[in-house]
């Protein structure tokens, strides 16, 4: 369950120092905040970037906030003595758009040139190798069928800054690629990066929203950007606007669910007959799905942001429900040939049972409420201020 943040006087004040902005400190060449960075490669022609909308450092007792998996990966190497754990946020939108746009698989990069090169000139190079994993992943998949993917193992990679033109600061090559679920609206996973030959690693945890043009999932989206310095003020109205988010959007979804599946049960829900039942409940669940977008701004268009809205990636992961039910033996997640297998059983009228319907929309929805309800938890949980509570 989700709890409101309680402001009311402790018996003991917040502990200073408890969090630095990550955002603040930017590479002077690169001009990026000193965080890991995703984007695209984009044949080396310029990086395409995710919005990191906020990201802090923490800066007491880091080492407590690292999932044991990830500790597992640390004490394989010896001689890492400093390690710097983050938070960071992204608004995962114009990179989506860019991706549909251009007809390209959602793989992205994973980018610590800031990091690694933070006092690095503008038109200087630079070049390092970094081990890199990534663990505790949710919607993020790893590629380890090419040597350009990360995996949950340490794999070394290089970090290349370079000079184009004598005007134009570059950052690759293509490597460290991890795959995003493309229909989940929120995913996280960890990542852990070595630079090769130092005594520093950086631990972070990414938090990827992927939409961000619905009311509900802009609201949430928001939320992120008020991590700010990372003060103790803003980190509370980081938490308190998020909370209010994710209620606002779990209560939203709630309802579509609750309609929809009824609809398909053949339970009466109003604007039909019960006798046209099956019929009805198609419409119910066009109509609901279209009520989300109405949110969505009037300057939205297909042909600029032609990745989903949240409508669309709803109704595909229901569609994706339905085909994992129809096929047998190992397929990856949000595979094509799934969602298109389930999307025919989905709108053949006798291609699926109400019920084998609303039973896939109620677990996609469900999946979705959870996925937002532990965003809002979890980062109570990382963001915790000693003397108040959460």
């Amino acid at each position: 369950p989700l709890h409101a943040l309680d402001r009311s006087p402790q018996p003991s004040r917040p502990a200073p120092g408890m969090f630095r902005s990550a955002i603040a400190q930017k590479c002077p060449g690169l001009k990026l905040p000193c965080v890991p960075h995703i984007g695209h490669f984009n044949d080396g022609s310029n990086y395409e970037l995710a919005r990191t909308l906020g990201a802090v450092r923490f800066m007491k007792e880091p080492h407590e906030k690292i999932p044991s998996a990830g500790f597992d990966l640390l004490m394989r190497r010896d001689n890492v003595q400093d390690i710097e754990v983050y938070l960071a946020l992204y608004d995962m939108q114009d990179l989506r758009d860019w991706a549909y746009r251009t007809g390209r698989p959602y793989v992205v990069n994973l980018l610590f040139h800031a990091w690694l090169f933070p006092e690095l000139a503008y038109r200087s190079e630079a070049a390092g190798e970094v081990e890199v994993a990534i663990f505790e992943t949710s919607g993020v998949f790893i590629v380890p069928d090419v040597p350009e993917g990360v995996t949950k193992g340490l794999r070394r990679f290089e970090q290349r800054v370079w000079v184009k033109d004598k005007v134009y600061m570059c950052m690759g090559p293509d490597a460290i690629q991890a795959r995003v679920d493309r229909h989940r609206l929120v995913c996280t996973f960890w990542s852990l990066c070595i630079p090769a030959g130092e005594e520093r690693a950086i631990v972070t945890k990414h938090v990827l929203m992927n939409e961000s043009h619905t009311h509900i999932s802009r609201e949430v989206t928001a939320s992120f950007a008020e991590l700010g310095d990372g003060s103790i003020a803003c980190v509370l109205q980081h938490l308190q606007k998020l909370l209010v988010g994710v209620q606002n959007a779990t209560h939203r979804l709630s309802k579509l669910m609750g309609r929809c599946e009824s609809a398909f049960e053949g339970v009466f829900v109003g604007g039909g007959s019960v006798q046209g039942a099956a019929q009805d409940a198609m419409e119910i669940w066009d109509e609901q799905l279209a009520l989300l977008d109405r949110s969505v701004g009037a300057g939205h268009t297909a042909d600029q942001r032609p990745a989903p809205l949240l409508s669309e990636m709803l109704r595909r992961r229901v569609y994706e429900e339905l085909g994992r039910r129809r096929r047998k033996g190992k397929f990856p997640s949000d595979d094509q040939e799934t969602v298109e297998i389930g999307g025919r059983a989905f709108t053949t009228p006798t291609g699926a049972t109400g019920s084998e319907r609303s039973q896939a929309v109620h677990k996609v929805l469900i999946e979705c409420i959870h996925d937002l309800e532990l965003l809002s938890e979890s980062n109570a949980e990382l963001l915790a201020v000693e003397g108040l509570t959460v």
